[in-house]
């Protein structure tokens, strides 16, 4: 950082940038400072507010841990605000009552009132919203579905047409991402493109929300595909193939 500073500014600013005390320690300690100076900032902005509304979403990483993120939307002067309020891992079960146990307990903790918050957002999950245990039942708030959830389970019902074409992507998809030669190849095509993209998007089914950016970001790059399969034609009729003969069961 001190040579960059040198050859930008001058050698005056660089010994004043030497003097900056920049180890691990120091640099851990002024990250969890602003965090903390944050998170006052917007438990301060829900005390002063009328009202506030959450979401909540728990799911499962790719390491297998269990968390819980809550958002915020609150009106703050003249606007509304969104914020992340909780992010905390679930350490043992996932039921409605344990997560209303943490949630209950930071609002507790940083005395935000309960009174405040009109309305529970989740994606309907039986540990949100159930009648006996779910999380919304504890304080009998108001609530409602996540409005993204509902389009993703209307789009599972996609017409025949539009879902094949959904399936040749995927098969364009896996071919060049699954094999780590072509995925070299490919990115070297999009360098001297001069794409803004390098590489495509995996699907899955369980992040729901991958399927709309897997498409864009084939679109961007449809030029880039053309020329990577312009010479390797019987390569992307035979993905194409294989997939007719998986789903016809040949």
């Amino acid at each position: 950082m001190t040579e960059i500073v040198r050859c930008m500014i001058g050698e005056e600013t660089a010994k004043k940038i030497a003097t900056v005390q920049c180890s691990n320690n120091t640099i851990s300690d002024r990250i969890h400072k602003i965090s903390d100076h944050i998170e006052d900032q917007l438990i301060n902005r829900l005390k002063s507010c009328n009202m506030f509304a959450i979401q909540l979403d728990e799911s499962t990483d790719v390491a297998g841990l269990s968390i819980l993120l809550v958002f915020v939307r609150y009106i703050f002067e003249t606007s509304i605000e969104e914020d992340l309020l909780l992010c905390t891992p679930l350490d043992t079960n996932t039921t409605g009552k344990e997560i209303f146990k943490v949630i209950d307990s930071y609002m507790n903790k940083h005395q935000v009132d309960w009174v405040k918050c009109i309305d529970v957002c989740s994606e309907g999950a039986a540990a949100m919203v159930g009648k006996i245990k779910g999380t919304v039942t504890n304080k009998k708030c108001h609530s409602s579905h996540c409005v993204l959830h509902r389009h993703a389970l209307v789009s599972k019902k996609m017409p025949l047409e539009l879902k094949q074409i959904l399936n040749e992507a995927i098969c364009i998809v896996n071919y060049i991402k699954s094999r780590p030669l072509q995925s070299r190849l490919f990115k070297k095509v999009c360098e001297e493109m001069g794409s803004q993209h390098y590489s495509l998007l995996f699907h899955t089914e369980v992040r729901w929300l991958s399927r709309g950016k897997v498409l864009s970001r084939l679109f961007e790059l449809r030029d880039d595909l053309k020329i990577f399969f312009r010479d390797k034609i019987y390569l992307y009729l035979r993905v194409i193939s294989s997939y007719y003969m998986m789903t016809n069961g040949l």
